[in-house]
């Protein structure tokens, strides 16, 4: 007898919690009431203390923001908190991967294989010695729905992939729904005008934090973006809430 193993949906508030970490930099968790969410949200708001609240002038307006996400440098080294490091290296990695594979807005685990198999690769193949990690976050960064993300166009993965699904973005004045297109240098990224006024109330209710990176040049009176440089001369992977071994994530998915 065959046995089908059921998959249950899992919320993904709740993925939060169970990693104790602000994943998505989701404005809504510091609003919950509930017991269960207040030793999350005081650690949360304990991190804000040392940042300032800034003031963003856009289009005439004003916006006032926190700084919730802190920004960490994924390549350097990075000491834990806990001292028994060997018998706590596995939850430690297992932690690591769920929160790289949330924030990236849930991809499955078959993509991320064959994302890190080109990564090592193109690092293989490379004349200039770089770890595997930089290509990754490059095959990340240069799809259109983290683009869209990146750009404060959007709040969430979710909602990038829902206008691009519809037929709702333009890349080189073509519409396209294909959500993981890989953009390159020289390349435009708009919308149609019928979702105009929402792309506006969604940069109203963004926080604009962090900063889009450098490669992007992203003018919001026309709504459009412009890539004007290759990402790999970047660091995008220095735009997460969170410090991420992406050493070890490419190790526990190819081991």
């Amino acid at each position: 007898m065959i046995v089908k193993k059921h998959s249950y949906y899992k919320p993904l508030y709740k993925q939060i919690l169970n990693l104790r970490e602000n994943v998505q930099n989701r404005k809504k968790l510091l609003k919950f009431k509930k017991q269960k969410w207040q030793k999350l949200i005081h650690y949360l708001n304990k991190a804000v203390v040392k940042s300032r609240k800034a003031k963003i002038k856009m289009n005439g307006s004003t916006f006032y923001h926190k700084n919730y996400f802190r920004n960490f440098n994924q390549h350097s080294y990075h000491i834990p908190r806990f001292t028994k490091f060997f018998t706590r290296k596995f939850k430690d990695n297992l932690l690591s991967k769920q929160r790289f594979q949330l924030f990236y807005g849930g991809l499955s685990e078959k993509f991320i294989k064959s994302v890190i198999k080109k990564s090592l690769t193109k690092s293989n193949v490379s004349k200039i010695n770089l770890n595997p990690s930089f290509f990754l976050t490059e095959f990340l960064e240069r799809r259109l729905d983290s683009t869209l993300f990146r750009s404060h166009f959007v709040l969430s993965f979710r909602n990038a992939r829902q206008l691009i699904s519809h037929g709702h973005v333009l890349v080189n004045g073509k519409v396209t729904k294909k959500k993981g297109l890989l953009l390159k240098e020289g390349d435009t990224v708009g919308f149609s005008k019928k979702i105009h006024s929402l792309i506006k109330s969604y940069i109203g209710n963004s926080e604009i934090w962090p900063i889009p990176p450098k490669y992007l040049q992203i003018n919001y009176r026309i709504l459009q973006i412009m890539i004007v440089d290759d990402v790999k001369h970047t660091s995008p992977s220095t735009n997460f809430p969170f410090w991420l071994n992406l050493n070890g994530i490419i190790n526990r998915y190819t081991n």
